[in-house]
């Protein structure tokens, strides 16, 4: 045997009922010897020990105590066994009432109406500002700007109004394209 013995070993050779291999070692190991002996003197101290018996009270205590842990082990399980055939229901009727599904028709999107973030001509004023501008810009300065424009040409300079016109025909400012 190597090594030295385990507790349970020792505690089996102090009550005698260990085995050959162990006595052997027992022989061999002061250590382990010690500890045997250490082990039948604590287990004759117990012997002699007198251990009261507890009152009436505490069996009563201990009893009334499992009864309520039992009780309320029931519950618990009473309110699982419930709770586990209602689901298993739910989902039975839930399977039947649906039927056979069948997949949704596909429709097409909805489509909505156009929506401009600019307000309607009619109602847009700087419209009539581009108007007038590409009226003067076609050498039709002679003509009248649309009424309400006066104030929105009188603010710009000749070379603003060039160059509002050269981007109104399709060109940058400056003649670039």
């Amino acid at each position: 045997m190597t090594g030295h013995l385990s507790e349970e070993s020792v505690v089996d050779m102090a009550s005698d009922e260990g085995d050959p291999g162990a006595s052997e070692h027992l022989l061999a190991c002061p250590e382990c010897a010690a500890r045997v002996h250490e082990c039948r003197s604590s287990l004759a101290l117990l012997e002699q020990t007198e251990i009261p018996e507890p009152s009436p009270l505490y069996w009563e205590a201990l009893r009334s105590g499992v009864k309520q842990k039992i009780a309320q082990d029931k519950r618990r399980v009473s309110a699982w066994t419930m709770l586990v055939p209602l689901a298993a229901a739910a989902a039975l009727l839930l399977v039947i009432w649906g039927g056979p599904t069948k997949p949704a028709p596909v429709t097409a999107p909805l489509s909505l109406p156009s929506w401009s973030p600019l307000p309607a001509a009619e109602d847009d004023e700087g419209l009539r500002v581009l108007e007038g501008v590409a009226l003067g810009a076609q050498g039709e300065a002679d003509l009248e700007a649309p009424a309400g424009l006066a104030p929105y040409l009188a603010g710009l300079t000749e070379e603003e109004s060039r160059a509002l016109a050269e981007t109104l025909r399709g060109r940058g400012p400056g003649g670039e394209s």
